[in-house]
């Protein structure tokens, strides 16, 4: 074949028998491009004679005929397809397909649909009702009984399980009785979740939240027309984190997270653990739980409908009557537990959209609830990244006070060198001079002056001298003294 506008002629094959095909959606020539992969492949270049071997043998669409050995009999005739009565190739062949998958004889089968047994899994109860016959092929099918032989495996099991009366109604029958109880363990938990949710946005340390954020919107909002507002829809919850700080350090999550933590914590920290149910409640939708309640109920009065045409069964091993009965009993009072539910859920659910002004015609309940579990979880975000915050802040200070104490120390070492090392050799001219300045305006020395004249007080006493002392020294007479006294001290 020549690709269009390529100049391109693609090999013809012509295998030497009859080859499985593969199932591919082929590209239009015409819609080759000249620079695409396609239009540069050049796969017949890997093509070999062992290869095309390979590939016949493997994947004919029949296994090639071995050849008969010298002194053999002639080979034995192909099975005769048998020809369909009734059902078309396609009905035939699903069928076929199903009874492989089974591995059962249709006489076992039909024992086991007609009492009903549990060995019967859901899935193949399922594929009964889908790949069953209409009720008028299965009539006509049934006529042919004496014909059995004749048949096609197919149009056999049809005759067999058709002889069950009603079959097609039996079927749906077991069906939902295998999945009843499964479709109302999933609803009732939904259910629950739904009014627990809403009992617990009535929560005080919620309210209290909210009430919060109000007061930072109506504080933030003065003078602008969001001002003095009475109330917020639920999704601006979900947009606390775009309003930044004016150094873009964190936003007003972050703000929030802190108010409540070090101010409000007493009446507002426990708010996330009230609300345990709201990210279930937030997956459940009321028209989804709506649709399988009102299934559930349909499905039990289909089974009791069906109940009425089995009060005399025709066959001995026939317990539909008995086994379904029981069926109906329990799945009954279950039911009035999904209804009792279901009522009281959506009496909350309109209870808690009118506490919180939300327009249940524009926005399902299930939307708020997944509004709050969104800032639940910005919530939580941010209370770990204050804690980071604050740890990060804690430590920085532990390291400027460990810096200012070694930078004291390190003064101190200093002053303390400066005043010992007078006698040091080297140019200490500047301590000097610095040092007699202290002395000479008094401040160097004033405690120690006080303490000694205390102390020739007390000796000229015992000595019986007179107490009166000059009033002063010179300034560098003390200074001298004091000198002296260091260079004795060092």
């Amino acid at each position: 074949m020549e690709g269009a506008g390529l100049g391109i002629v693609k090999k013809k094959y012509e295998p030497k028998t009859q080859m499985k095909r593969l199932n591919w959606t082929k590209l239009p020539a015409r819609s080759i491009a000249p620079d695409s992969f396609w239009a540069k492949c050049k796969e017949d270049s890997l093509g070999t004679d062992s290869l095309f071997s390979s590939l016949s043998t493997t994947f004919a669409s029949k296994a090639p005929r071995k050849k008969a050995d010298e002194g053999n009999v002639a080979e034995k005739p192909a099975k005769k397809i048998k020809e369909l009565r009734v059902l078309d190739a396609k009905s035939a062949q699903n069928l076929s397909i199903m009874l492989g998958s089974m591995r059962l004889d249709y006489e076992v089968l039909k024992k086991r649909i007609l009492t009903v047994s549990d060995e019967l899994e859901q899935s193949t109860i399922g594929s009964l009702v889908k790949y069953m016959p209409p009720g008028e092929q299965m009539r006509q099918l049934v006529l042919f009984r004496n014909s059995y032989d004749t048949l096609s495996d197919s149009e056999q099991f049809c005759v067999v399980v058709g002889a069950v009366s009603r079959l097609g109604e039996r079927l749906n029958a077991m069906a939902i009785r295998l999945k009843y109880d499964e479709e109302v363990d999933d609803v009732l938990p939904d259910i629950e979740a739904v009014i627990s949710a809403c009992e617990e946005l009535r929560s005080q340390s919620f309210l209290a939240v909210l009430q919060l954020v109000l007061l930072f919107g109506n504080f933030m909002n003065a003078g602008s027309r969001n001002q003095q507002s009475f109330g917020f829809e639920m999704n601006f919850l979900t947009k606390l984190n775009n309003t930044k700080s004016v150094d873009n350090s964190m936003n007003l999550m972050h703000f929030l997270e802190t108010a409540v933590s070090e101010d409000y914590s007493e009446d507002m920290s426990s708010f996330s653990t009230d609300l345990a149910h709201v990210h279930h409640a937030a997956k459940v939708s009321e028209d989804s739980v709506a649709k399988t309640v009102s299934a559930l109920q349909k499905s039990v009065a289909q089974v009791k409908n069906e109940l009425k045409h089995h009060t005399k069964p025709e066959d001995p091993d026939d317990r539909f009557g008995v086994v379904m009965e029981a069926f109906v009993t329990s799945a009954e009072a279950r039911l009035d537990i999904v209804n009792v539910r279901f009522s009281k859920m959506k009496e909350e659910v309109k209870t808690i959209a009118d506490f919180f002004c939300v327009d249940l015609k524009k926005q399902p309940i299930e939307e708020m609830f997944t509004d709050i579990g969104v800032f639940m979880d910005n919530y939580q975000s941010a209370k770990k990244e204050n804690e980071k915050r604050k740890e990060a802040e804690a430590k920085k200070k532990r390291q400027q006070e460990a810096e200012k104490e070694k930078q004291r120390k390190k003064a101190k070492q200093t002053t303390k060198v400066q005043l010992v090392d007078i006698n040091a050799e080297g140019d200490q001219q500047g301590v000097l001079d610095g040092l007699m300045e202290a002395l000479n305006s008094g401040s160097a020395f004033k405690a120690r002056s006080g303490n000694s004249s205390r102390r020739r007080q007390r000796s000229m006493r015992r000595s019986g001298q007179n107490s009166e002392l000059p009033r002063s020294r010179p300034p560098n007479s003390q200074a001298e003294n004091l000198l002296e006294t260091l260079k004795a001290e060092a």
